[in-house]
């Protein structure tokens, strides 16, 4: 039997045929340039209060001001008050902003041509349904690099609240 995880919670604000809309409330995450070692070092205790931190899902991957990212959620007991600075440079913690997405999810590997594919297809979608989006698609991952089947992968792309306020 699988271990399991905390996952971010979200609320489907309506469900589509090819995708979901969905509202994100804040969250306390940690963010790296791209490196798995400085995140799981952050939660194994290379905090400042040498803390072990639960591993939740998803684990973000996406772009910031042009760099390759990875995002760890915190778990839903953390927040701006009570989560640890890292010891590591390469580690920054922060708190998301409430934000809504549209979210399409995949299975199988997350490559980069699958990452590709499906973010044109979330791009399009949105384009389609007249979504203002907000930034580049993100890749969310649930699953260890060592499960091989049954592999659960989604791409979020950001759209403007007002479009949901005004439907």
């Amino acid at each position: 039997m699988g271990q399991q995880y905390e996952s971010q919670t979200y609320t489907v604000i309506e469900q589509r045929e090819q995708f979901e809309i969905r509202y994100y409330p804040p969250v306390m995450k940690i963010q790296s340039d791209n490196s798995f070692g400085n995140l799981f070092g952050y939660i194994s205790g290379n905090n400042e209060s040498s803390s072990k931190i639960a591993m939740t899902t998803p684990v973000y991957m996406g772009n910031s001001k042009g760099e390759e990212v990875m995002e760890f959620v915190l778990p839903n007991t953390f927040n701006a008050n009570n989560t640890p600075q890292p010891v590591s440079s390469g580690v920054r913690v922060f708190q998301t902003t409430p934000a809504y997405f549209i979210a399409l999810d995949f299975s199988g590997y997350a490559t980069a041509s699958s990452r590709e594919k499906y973010s044109t297809k979330l791009k399009k979608l949105a384009q389609e349904n007249a979504f203002e989006t907000i930034g580049e698609p993100l890749l969310l991952v649930y699953n260890s690099p060592y499960r091989l089947f049954n592999r659960k992968n989604e791409i979020l792309l950001e759209i403007a609240a007002n479009i949901i306020k005004n439907k």
